[in-house]
């Protein structure tokens, strides 16, 4: 029997609600209730556990599988400039949802104890920052677009690192400290790109 996406998606949906709020302690009893379904059964029907559901909700709240779609979608037909600016624009697509916020710090919450969560969240770092960003700051550095003077590894680093930072102060205020664009540009400062004067 195929899966019903409409069911899983309201299974998704609920346990992102009741994940965000309780973490990995939530019950499935409530997760099926925040779903609007009637029985836990069925949630067992689209995951094989509790444990599947907690990384299936943490993989569709994260930036970093849809950064990975972007930076391999992108490489090769857009400037390393703008790549950057839609990467920019991902994480404060995602993260402008409360809701993601408070998963992305009960899933670090959880990454001491749980190999699996610290297993998916290493991955998609790994293959952003050591793979894809590296070689996006490259082909900018090439280009002539960013300055040649910085490590790429570092690089790459440092502009996850900033994107994270903001994330956490935006978790702290509840609302995002600085413009997306004006973060964009001043990451893209940073790897020395010169940001065009829109009056001229």
């Amino acid at each position: 029997m195929e899966a019903s996406p409409s069911t899983r998606d309201h299974i998704i949906q609920g346990a992102r609600v009741v994940f965000a709020e309780k973490g990995f302690r939530a019950s499935m009893r409530d997760i099926a209730r925040a779903a609007g379904i009637s029985t836990t059964s069925l949630i067992f029907w689209y995951f094989k556990d509790k444990e599947a559901l907690f990384l299936a909700v943490v993989e569709d709240s994260s930036p970093l599988s849809q950064a990975q779609q972007l930076l391999t979608a992108m490489s090769n037909t857009v400037s390393s400039a703008d790549i950057i600016r839609h990467l920019v624009h991902v994480y404060y697509n995602v993260y402008g949802d409360p809701l993601n916020r408070q998963i992305l710090f009960q899933m670090l919450s959880h990454t001491t104890w749980h190999p699996k969560i610290s297993t998916l969240l290493k991955t998609q770092l790994s293959d952003v920052t050591a793979g894809r960003m590296v070689a996006v700051i490259v082909a900018g550095q090439n280009s002539g677009e960013f300055r040649r003077d910085l490590a790429p590894d570092f690089a790459a680093q440092a502009v996850l690192g900033i994107l994270f930072a903001l994330v956490t102060r935006w978790h702290v205020d509840g609302h995002s400290p600085w413009p997306e664009q004006e973060v964009a540009d001043d990451i893209l400062t940073m790897l020395g790109y010169q940001i065009q004067d829109p009056s001229e």
